[in-house]
C-alpha cells in the first residue's frame, strides 16, 4: 500500500504546486508593484539568476547582462530619491509554453518630486519580457523597454542624481549626459520644442564642416528651433546610436561619438554618417554650445551635392 500511496502523494503535491504557481503576467505585475513599494527583496526575487536588461531605446546605452542584485542596486540608487513613483501597466499579452513565456505590456512610469519647475516626470512606452519556469516559479530573464515619449519636468532626474532640489544650486553636479541623451531622443521624436528648451536663451549650434553647402549652425534658442523645424519634414525619420560618451572640463562639457541614420523620402534609402560632437553647459544645466562634426564628403555624397564642395 505504501508503494502505491507514495507516487500518488508526489503527484498530488506536484498538482498543488502547479495550482499555486503564479502566472508569468502576475510575476511582471508584482515586480512593478514591489518596485513602487520599495520591496527590493520581492523585486530581486522576480528575476532569474542572469537577466538581459535593455533600456537602449531610452538611454542610448547597450543592453546589459546583470544578476538580480545588480539590477536592484541600480534601481535603489535612483528611484527612492523621488518622493513617489507609480508604474501603471496594461494591455497585457502573454504567450505561455511549458518552460518559457513572453509577456508584453504597455507601461507608464510617473515620478514625483516637488520642484519649482514641475513636480512630475512621466515616461511612457512598452515592455517585452521573457520568463523561464524554474522550481521556484516563473522568473524574468529578459526585460526590454521600448521608449515612446516623456513628459513633464524632464530635468527631475538631474535633481535626483545631483541631490539638489534647486536648479540654481546644482552647479557642477548635474549629470549632463542625461541632457545629451534627451537631445538625441527629441531629434528622433521630431520634438523641436523640447529640443530647443534644452538650450540656453543665447545657446549656439556650430557646424564647422558645413563646406558652404550645409547650414553653418544657429544662434539662440529661437534660432535653433528655426534650424530644426524644416529638417524633420524633409525625412521619413532619423535614429542616432551613441558609441562613446565622456564628461570633460570639470563636468561642464560632454563629448559624444555617435552614428546617425536618416531615412530619406520616397524610398531613396538611408543616409548614414559618423559624428563627433561636444556639448557645453552653463551652471543651470542648459546647453550653451553644441558643435557637430561630421564627414562632409559622406554627407555631400548622401545628398547628391558632392560637386558643390569647394577645395
Amino acid at each position: 500500500m505504501k508503494t502505491i500511496l507514495t507516487p500518488l502523494f508526489a503527484i498530488a503535491i506536484g498538482f498543488l504546486n502547479a495550482q499555486n504557481m503564479k502566472e508569468p503576467s502576475d510575476v511582471v505585475i508584482e515586480m512593478f508593484v514591489a518596485t513602487d513599494r520599495k520591496d527590493w527583496n520581492a523585486v530581486e526575487n522576480s528575476f532569474a539568476p542572469s537577466v538581459i536588461l535593455d533600456y537602449s531605446s531610452f538611454t542610448g546605452e547597450s543592453k546589459k547582462e546583470l544578476n538580480p542584485h545588480e539590477i536592484v542596486t541600480s534601481w535603489k540608487s535612483i528611484l527612492p530619491k523621488f518622493e513617489s513613483t507609480h508604474h501603471q501597466i496594461g494591455n497585457i499579452v502573454s504567450h505561455v509554453e511549458k518552460k518559457s513565456a513572453s509577456v508584453s505590456v504597455y507601461g507608464t512610469a510617473t515620478h514625483y518630486l516637488e520642484h519649482e519647475h514641475g513636480n512630475i516626470w512621466t515616461v511612457v512606452g512598452t515592455y517585452d519580457f521573457e520568463l523561464l519556469k524554474e522550481s521556484q516559479g516563473w522568473k524574468i530573464n529578459n526585460m526590454v523597454f521600448n521608449f515612446k515619449y516623456e513628459d513633464g519636468n524632464t530635468l527631475l532626474p538631474h535633481y535626483v542624481i545631483s541631490g539638489s532640489n534647486d536648479k540654481s544650486q546644482a552647479s557642477g553636479k548635474l549629470d549632463h549626459k542625461i541632457s545629451v541623451e534627451q537631445f538625441f531622443r527629441y531629434l528622433e521624436e521630431e520634438n523641436v520644442d523640447n529640443l530647443a528648451e534644452l538650450f540656453a536663451e543665447d545657446g549656439i549650434h556650430i557646424n564647422p564642416y558645413h563646406s558652404n553647402i550645409f547650414p553653418k549652425g544657429a544662434q539662440g534658442r529661437s534660432g535653433i528651433k528655426a534650424y530644426w523645424s524644416p529638417v524633420f519634414p524633409s525625412f521619413e525619420g532619423m535614429s542616432f546610436h551613441i558609441e562613446e560618451m565622456y564628461s570633460m572640463d570639470n563636468q561642464s562639457m560632454v563629448y559624444v561619438k555617435y552614428r546617425g541614420d536618416i531615412q530619406l523620402k520616397n524610398g531613396a534609402g538611408i543616409y548614414s554618417n559618423e559624428y563627433y560632437s561636444t556639448f557645453k553647459f552653463n551652471k543651470t544645466g542648459e546647453i550653451i554650445e553644441y558643435v557637430e562634426l561630421f564627414n562632409p564628403i559622406v554627407a555631400a555624397k548622401g545628398f547628391g551635392l558632392l560637386e558643390k564642395i569647394k577645395g
